[in-house]
């Protein structure tokens, strides 16, 4: 009979596990134009997730069917918007009081984090974090997993990484950790139970 598995690190993302990311959703609220989604979703903005353009240099080299100002006045009001998602902040919190420790492995531009870590306290809680514009790569490049690893030295066995997309999911297990594709609260928490890491 296997023994089970210890492990003692539970790691997350943000968009979409811990916080709402839903582009659509905050410029229909901002009354903004939706070809915007574009951009979030583009090659300049994961220039901007990896630390190698500003705020100020993506909306400058913007291409020119965009709206300069009004994505400026976007991009600087949309952090309310991700909003914690409650499910997942008390499933942070259980692995926590069961004596897991807790990570962050984010995509995030730094303008984005700086404005999220005023407006909420539950980054206080965590006991490590690497974002990509810190270690100038993104998810699914495996250097931004292979840093969480060992600035916090880390065994990739004795960790699960949790995250809204497959192929970060698929990279992580390429180093060696477990991984839980996040597609509704109730499914990861169904899922940690499996690993027995919560009741």
């Amino acid at each position: 009979m296997e023994t089970p598995k210890q492990y003692k690190n539970i790691i997350f993302d943000l968009g979409n596990v811990l916080l709402e990311w839903n582009p659509r959703s905050f410029l229909t609220k901002l009354e903004l134009p939706l070809h915007f989604m574009e951009v979030f979703h583009s090659l300049l903005w994961a220039t901007h997730d990896g630390g190698l353009l500003s705020r100020e240099e993506v909306i400058a080299k913007l291409p020119e069917q965009y709206d300069k100002e009004v994505f400026a006045y976007c991009v600087n009001r949309i952090a309310p918007f991700l909003t914690p998602i409650a499910e997942m902040i008390e499933t942070l919190h259980e692995v926590r009081r069961r004596g897991y420790k807790v990570y962050i492995l984010s995509n995030m531009p730094k303008e984005l984090h700086q404005e999220l870590i005023l407006l909420h306290d539950f980054f206080k809680y965590f006991d490590g974090e690497v974002y990509s514009y810190q270690v100038k790569a993104i998810k699914p490049q495996p250097q931004i997993y292979q840093v969480l690893l060992q600035n916090y030295k880390l065994e990739a066995h004795e960790s699960i990484f949790i995250d809204d997309l497959e192929g970060n999911i698929r990279a992580a297990k390429e180093l060696g950790i477990e991984g839980i594709v996040c597609k509704n609260p109730a499914q990861v928490r169904a899922e940690l139970q499996l690993l027995k890491i919560i009741d």
